[in-house]
């Protein structure tokens, strides 16, 4: 698990050195953004705002002390109204430079799973916090916010933020759009329920924790992605393959060029190795 953590923190750092802005934001109505975290930036993960009639919610994870200063400036430009409400989607343990450094004024939002993911961490939580299970509706107007705690997937537990009305889906790090993403502290299971959970809502406008937005397509392509990679997997553990033979002998050729392949290759490959070999 420590090599897993450290390659994700060296991925994270790897990204932090250009001069080019840390989002780009994309309107989707009205009322609803995204804010796409650009390849040469020092963020790793989009984030989601809804512009309410007196407020902003804000929606995402892996917010470094710059990428949130640089939100709110963003934020600003679209409207003078102040972010009171800030919904974490997912936090790693032992990132302790990650998801702390919030606005003191703003609440906090969090499932229970992410809940004891940050209180596990060395620093001290300051911001006031709302802790919800299983589902949480924020009713803001003519537009409300479903907050689904999904459970363990990407990480030790995923939160997605869905508007009926509108029919758009934030998923945080549970979709990577047109790209592998980091798997190293996955639940292989319950992600791939996920999955099939987020395709369900049917929704119209998809917000990736990574890539652009999409629709729905997008989690038909990743799902059918993670059933390749897993498949694979679970052929070489069927084949009573080690670990390093499983690395030599796995082929996903169609998936070879996928932006992030070669990069998540080991740790991917292990995780999911190991969870299939236990069992868990």
């Amino acid at each position: 698990m420590r090599s897993t953590v450290v390659i994700f923190i060296i991925f994270i750092l790897s990204v932090g050195f250009a001069d080019a802005s840390n989002y780009q934001i994309k309107k989707l109505n009205d009322s609803v953004y995204a804010a796409i975290a650009q390849p040469n930036g020092k963020v790793t993960s989009n984030a989601f705002f809804v512009v309410t009639n007196y407020e902003v919610i804000l929606a995402g994870a892996h917010f470094t002390q710059e990428g949130i200063s640089e939100l709110l400036v963003e934020i600003g430009r679209v409207t003078p109204l102040p972010v009171s409400q800030i919904i974490l989607t997912h936090h790693h343990k032992g990132f302790n430079f990650l998801d702390f450094d919030l606005p003191e004024k703003s609440e906090i939002v969090v499932s229970v799973h992410v809940w004891q993911a940050l209180k596990g961490e060395l620093r001290e939580f300051k911001n006031p916090t709302v802790v919800f299970e299983n589902a949480l509706t924020l009713n803001r107007g003519k537009i409300s916010l479903i907050i689904m705690d999904t459970g363990p997937g990407h990480s030790s537990g995923d939160t997605i933020v869905y508007i009926p009305s509108e029919r758009i889906l934030f998923a945080s790090d549970l979709l990577f759009n047109d790209t592998v993403g980091y798997m190293g502290e996955a639940s292989i299971h319950e992600w791939g329920e996920n999955l099939d959970l987020m395709e369900r809502l049917s929704p119209s406008v998809v917000v990736p924790g990574v890539g652009k937005v999409s629709d729905s397509r997008s989690i038909e392509r990743f799902r059918d992605f993670y059933r390749a990679f897993m498949t694979e997997v679970i052929r070489n553990v069927e084949k009573g393959n080690t670990l390093s033979q499983t690395k030599k002998e796995f082929s996903l050729k169609q998936y070879k060029s996928m932006n992030g392949f070669e990069q998540f290759w080991d740790v991917n490959i292990e995780r999911a190795y190991k969870q299939l070999k236990s069992g868990h």
